[in-house]
Formats: C-alpha cells, sequence, structure tokens
C-alpha cells in the first residue's frame, strides 16, 4: 500500500494530536510516506513534536498572509498537496488531520477495496475512510451500498455526499473535477454535487477524529471558546487501536448496519458516553442535549 499513496496530514498548534495522529500512521501504515504540513504554528509543544517529527518525514510549512477565519490556511494546503503529490506519480493520496488517527492496520484488502470502490464509480473522487457519527441522524433511505459493496453512496442531493476535506482523493480524477479549491467546504461539496460526483464512505473504516477535541477559531482560542470547550468536557482522548473481537465485530456484522463510532471504538474516560461530539467550541455544547446544548445556544446568541 506505501508505494501507491502519499499521506499528508495537516496541522496547527496541537502537538499532543499531531504526535498521536502519526503514532498511529506508523503503527496501521508501517513505512508509508507522509508529509505534514503544518498551518504557521506557534505553540511551543507543536514546534518540539515538529521538529522531533522532521527527522523521520518532511514537514512542510507554506508563507502566507491570509487566513480563513475557521480553517486556517487547510485549503491552502490542501491545494499544494494535490500538486505537490503529481510529482510523486502516486495513484491516491490520504489527506488527515492532526485531530484524526487510524484505529486499526490497514491491509493490502483494504486497498483492494479502494480499488473497486473507484472501478464503480467512475465519476467519484473520494473514499471517506472513517466511522459514522451518532450525532449525525441517518436515514437508511438515503443511503445504499455501492456495486462494490465496499462503500455506502448518500442521497446526491443531500449535503456532504460529494465532498469532505478528508479521506482518500483519486489523484488524477481531483485535478480533473476541483482543480484549485476555495476555503468554504459547502461550496466545493456543491460544486462536486452539481457535477454528479458521489463520495464513498467506506463499510469497513479505518479512520476517525478524535472525540471531543480542542479546536481554533481564527487561529485563536478565545475566552468563550476555551470556556465553552472546558464545559464540553473536551481534551485528549486517543481511541484505542481496534482488535481481536472489537475488530472481528466490524468485519461480520451485516454491512448495511452502519459503523458508528461510538459502537466500535474504544476512548478511555469515555465509555459512558453514548454520543461523542467530534466539533469544538460552542457548537461542542450544542451537540450534546440537555443544559448544555441550552448553555450552547445561549453563548451562540451572544457571541
Amino acid at each position: 500500500m506505501p508505494n501507491n499513496i502519499h499521506i499528508y496530514v495537516f496541522s496547527f498548534n496541537r502537538g499532543r494530536y499531531l504526535e498521536n495522529c502519526l503514532k498511529s500512521i506508523q503503527i496501521c501504515i508501517p513505512e508509508s510516506s507522509i508529509t505534514i504540513i503544518d498551518d504557521q504554528s506557534s505553540d511551543g509543544l507543536t514546534l518540539d513534536v515538529l521538529a522531533r517529527l522532521s527527522q523521520t518525514c518532511e514537514v512542510v510549512t507554506l508563507e502566507k498572509d491570509k487566513f480563513d477565519d475557521k480553517t486556517g490556511g487547510l485549503y491552502t494546503n490542501m491545494n499544494y498537496a494535490m500538486y505537490d503529490v503529481i510529482k510523486r506519480k502516486v495513484k491516491y493520496v490520504l489527506f488527515i488531520q492532526d485531530d484524526m488517527q487510524l484505529v486499526r492496520p490497514v491491509t493490502n484488502s483494504d486497498l483492494q477495496r479502494v480499488d473497486s470502490f473507484f472501478e464503480c464509480n467512475s465519476s467519484s473522487v473520494q473514499y471517506y475512510p472513517c466511522f459514522f457519527k451518532s450525532s449525525n441522524m441517518l436515514n437508511p433511505d438515503h443511503w445504499q451500498l455501492d456495486e462494490s459493496g465496499t462503500a455506502y453512496l448518500q442521497d446526491i442531493n443531500l449535503p456532504y455526499s460529494g465532498f469532505s476535506a478528508v479521506g482518500i482523493f483519486h489523484v488524477g480524477r481531483f485535478i480533473n473535477s476541483f482543480g484549485e479549491l476555495n476555503n468554504i467546504e459547502r461550496d466545493i461539496d456543491k460544486k462536486a454535487r452539481m457535477k454528479g460526483i458521489q463520495k464513498g464512505y467506506a463499510a469497513y473504516p479505518f479512520m476517525m477524529y478524535l472525540p471531543f477535541p480542542i479546536s481554533y477559531r481564527n487561529r485563536k482560542r478565545s475566552f468563550l471558546h476555551k470556556f465553552s470547550e472546558r464545559l464540553a468536557g473536551a481534551g485528549f482522548y486517543p481511541i484505542q487501536l481496534l482488535e481481536g473481537t472489537q475488530s472481528k465485530r466490524l468485519f461480520d456484522r451485516n454491512p448495511m448496519d452502519f459503523p458508528f463510532a461510538e459502537e466500535f471504538l474504544i476512548v478511555e474516560g469515555l465509555n459512558s458516553k453514548t454520543k461523542w461530539t467530534f466539533v469544538g467550541g460552542v457548537s461542542a455544547l450544542h451537540n450534546q442535549g440537555g443544559y448544555r446544548s441550552i448553555i450552547g445556544r445561549f453563548l451562540r446568541l451572544i457571541g
């Protein structure tokens, strides 16, 4: 697999998360080819981690004057990565962010599933290898298993059925379909859907966001932002690698039983929570229900 795919990790001021992400890649895809694109981090721990990781993988920091309020320089960095990977002459690229990790070994069978998906879906650009979130209400009527049996396709009329910022991309199709990316994910997704492009959601996922993360807005953590995340229980919650019975249960299930993260993944300290949040700031409160949701709505009004 490493010879056919290059991995780009997008990083900003979350050193512990970045280290965990890289460790998971090195365990789950040994000898993989990795480039870290850092978005001009200033945090001391993150800079130390980047210096240490630069001994084993490429680290790139792009100079830029303008940043998006929500995503910083992510899309500029993604554009760089996609054109950089053309020179590497690989078929696929994996985009992963520092608050994510791989959760099980990636095998030749996984790559065969990726190949099968793109062969059966000639207009598709992206294979999304993440687990589903229980916070997202899924109507089975809006989903179907694709012809290869490796991925779910969502109703193309629904948001984010065509594009998201992480996952495995078919390099040639990406360039032909999107060219340069702008800073608004929903606009890119809309463009994809207008072209009839559907994203494949892996039936047997191997990657996920860390739950209850810390986050940044406008490259900062305001008092209100930090207060919201503290009340929501945000912190550093790495995911245990799937093995044994946990892994067997993922592969033995009926593929039309959606693979929700909360049902298959184990995170120390979160076993009692039946629904996790994967967003930061006020949204982390708003998504949890109960009194936290009420506080989140209030903070959103005054913020």
